[in-house]
């Protein structure tokens, strides 16, 4: 439609005319009440030439527009649908931090690259938590790059530092300094010089992680940002958005107007207000499988929670710490219904009541409490819920069905409630369990091994040096965007690169991001 629109496209429809006439003229005729007589002949031209005249000067003009009015509605709902599937996966994407440690005295590196404005580093922990901001300029003559690689240098030895305490004291225990590099101009030149300052130090070992930066600078100029970090610029915080979202996407990207993410396509073509309302819903979604915890989540991902309006959000972050679920009913505005329907969705770490930390919804703990004692199984134990036993099946089943006839509840309820006890005991994160449970794509035979590929050599900096190295082969990329017609590859260069789906073979389309 853009192409349309802006006249680069001409659109026309291949319409059977001769066909669409005879059968109008067979309709006109049937219901014609006129009977066979001399008249008929008469009759029959006046029909023709008056389908002819309608046709040519009216209904054609109107039967296309109508199919061109389809035909874009069609692709709209579709290029939503594209845009919700990608955001979702973008949300419920495993966080991090076990990729570093799972500890948290486990720090990493968060760079924002940039040129004449230096590039923008945060030294985070792993729960988010900011420690370090700096900005390391390393543009102009040898002197200014020495300074630069001195200064990301000190950075690095400060990351390996606190990774080092954290672990005892030993330099083994520290492993590869996790650098969390932003994909967007200036990351090759970046990426350059963490080569340079490692190449040059055998005791700085990085893992470089390259995350979308799409966003960041979004959210850096927000009044959360503004108020966590009140004397810093929005440029020298877009690091610690770039950081966090590695650790922990949903926490981070939650915060981003949907729309700043770059996972959809014809975005600027859709309905803006159809496509927030679906973005938010799809947001809501993700916050909804994942759950909360009330007393440390931020207030974007609160303001998420289904049921909860923005303004009872901030009551109840205003009312931070709680203690237990039912704290909530003390939220002034947040009634027995709203509470009802948001409670399951909300986390109590630590509280009085142990079942406030899990998946279950509070009317159901009397029978969440007597299903643990009959199956034996013990909060915080995981291996109380995965014992091996052949006739597992039928012990929850005649669990589900005992506990029915005792509370007076469906099956189906008292099986739901085994589930939600399961998975809050056995792997309370859903996306980490749903990592677990799916075969990872870079190791799926479909897609074949990464042996004997590397990351796009230092030296091809543009596309023009791409094209004089062509064919170029065995390149790593990470799949930035899905759409219908193929994925788009962040390879290292500044501009992301098309994977028509022609090209993927047996490799499922969907499985990609």
């Amino acid at each position: 439609r853009r192409g349309v629109d802006q006249k680069a496209l001409k659109l026309t429809f291949e319409l059977n005319d001769d066909h669409v006439k005879r059968t109008a003229l067979q309709a006109l005729h049937a219901s014609s009440n006129s009977n066979t007589n001399n008249n008929h002949a008469f009759v029959s031209k006046l029909y023709r030439d008056a389908l002819e005249d309608a046709w040519t000067r009216l209904l054609r003009k109107r039967c296309t527009s109508r199919l061109w009015k389809e035909k874009c509605q069609h692709a709209e709902l579709r290029a939503i649908e594209v845009f919700c599937e990608n955001l979702n996966k973008a949300l419920l994407a495993p966080p991090a931090a076990e990729m570093i440690g799972g500890d948290s005295n486990k720090a990493l590196l968060a760079l924002d690259p940039g040129f004449k404005a230096g590039i923008k580093a945060a030294i985070l922990s792993s729960e988010g938590k900011t420690l370090v901001l700096e900005t390391i300029k390393f543009l102009g003559g040898a002197t200014e790059r020495e300074e630069g690689k001195r200064k990301l240098s000190s950075l690095l030895e400060r990351v390996q530092q606190i990774n080092n305490n954290g672990s005892g004291g030993s330099s083994n225990d520290g492993n590869d300094i996790c650098v969390v590099l932003g994909n967007g101009h200036g990351t090759r030149e970046a990426r350059q010089l963490l080569q340079d300052v490692t190449s040059q130090n055998s005791d700085l070992t990085v893992d470089i992680h390259l995350v979308s930066e799409a966003g960041a600078s979004v959210w850096s100029v927000t009044e959360a940002a503004s108020d966590e970090f009140p004397k810093e610029t929005p440029a020298s915080i877009a690091a610690v958005s770039i950081g966090r979202r590695y650790l922990n996407p949903l926490a981070e990207l939650v915060k981003v107007p949907s729309k700043s993410l770059g996972l959809g396509m014809y975005q600027h073509d859709l309905s803006e207000k159809v496509l927030d309302e679906k973005l938010t819903l799809t947001s809501i979604d993700c916050v909804a499988e994942v759950g909360v915890d009330v007393n440390s989540c931020s207030l974007a991902i609160l303001q998420k929670v289904p049921s909860l309006t923005k303004t009872l959000a901030q009551k109840v972050f205003n009312a931070r710490p709680l203690k237990s679920r039912k704290d909530l009913l003390r939220v002034k505005g947040l009634g027995d219904k709203t509470y009802e329907n948001a409670a399951a969705f909300i986390r109590v770490a630590g509280g009085s009541e142990p079942l406030d930390n899990t998946m279950v919804h509070p009317e159901s703990y009397d029978l969440a409490r007597w299903l643990l004692k009959e199956l034996q199984w013990i909060l915080n134990d995981a291996t109380s819920a995965e014992k091996d036993s052949d006739s597992k099946d039928e012990v929850l089943r005649a669990a589900a069905k005992k506990a029915a006839k005792k509370f007076t509840v469906s099956e189906d309820r008292a099986h739901s409630v085994i589930e939600h006890l399961f998975f809050s005991i056995t792997s309370p994160d859903p996306r980490t369990r749903k990592n677990c449970g799916v075969a990872s794509t870079s190791s799926s035979s479909d897609i074949g091994s990464a042996a004997g590929c590397a990351t796009l050599s230092s030296s091809i900096s543009t596309a023009d040096k791409l094209r004089e190295f062509l064919p170029h082969r065995n390149i790593i990329g990470t799949v930035r965007n899905v759409v219908d017609f193929g994925a788009f590859i962040d390879f290292g260069l500044e501009n992301d690169g098309l994977l028509h789906r022609s090209k993927l073979g047996p490799v499922n389309l969907g499985s990609l991001l």
